[in-house]
């Protein structure tokens, strides 16, 4: 299968909505180009280079994106918003046209396990205290959120909104056992917690003692 590529320098899951902002020649033309043929895009994580200017070189493994919002702007930028589907991997790149392009397959998941059936009550449990904390550092709130009741969908919704590196969500987007990536998950985000605490109490611990908030 021939798929247009957008590569980028954060990683998309599949059934995570992502916006964009087009305003480069190249991806203006791409994008126009999946809008005319009813067709996705692929986003792939940037391995070296940039996303803006000259050629990138992407990582293997990317999602397939469906542009389902498009905001037309002047001289022919867009915003548009696009929803994560598949996870593929290359099979040859092709760097004829303006915008790059390559024959890719589709990757599909490793069979759900009793084991990672077991990781969902903890997984909701810690991710929930994770997702409220973060959210309370920036002064929000949330009564909590419900995780998919599929493994691998369950660790794909974690990662999507995960605060950690882009070199980590690439190893979760590539890892398709829902178990492994499940348990890399809850060892990252127990990591994280403490100090997010730490932050969230000397953050309030401010706000009340009436010396404004941490930047």
């Amino acid at each position: 299968m021939l798929l247009r590529l957008f590569p980028l320098q954060s990683v998309l899951f599949p059934g995570m909505r992502m916006p964009l902002h087009i305003f480069e020649d190249r991806y203006k033309t791409m994008i126009r180009d999946c809008i005319e043929d009813d067709a996705p895009f692929g986003v792939l994580l940037i391995r070296v280079g940039a996303e803006v200017g000259g050629a990138a070189v992407p990582y293997g493994i990317g999602t397939t994106a469906r542009i389902n919002q498009v905001e037309y702007l002047d001289d022919g930028r867009m915003n548009i918003f696009a929803m994560g589907e598949r996870r593929f991997r290359i099979v040859r790149l092709d760097t004829s046209r303006d915008y790059l392009s390559g024959e890719v397959e589709y990757v599909e998941a490793a069979p759900v396990t009793e084991d990672a059936r077991a990781l969902l009550p903890p997984a909701h449990d810690l991710f929930n205290e994770y997702f409220r904390t973060y959210l309370a550092l920036a002064d929000q709130w949330t009564r909590g959120v419900a995780l998919p009741d599929d493994p691998g969908e369950a660790a794909d919704y974690i990662a999507a909104r995960t605060d950690a590196s882009a070199q980590l969500k690439q190893q979760w987007l590539e890892e398709l056992s829902p178990e492994t990536r499940l348990r890399s998950q809850l060892e990252a985000i127990t990591e994280a917690l403490p100090d997010m605490k730490l932050r969230l109490e000397v953050r309030l611990r401010q706000k009340t003692s009436g010396f404004g908030v941490l930047n």
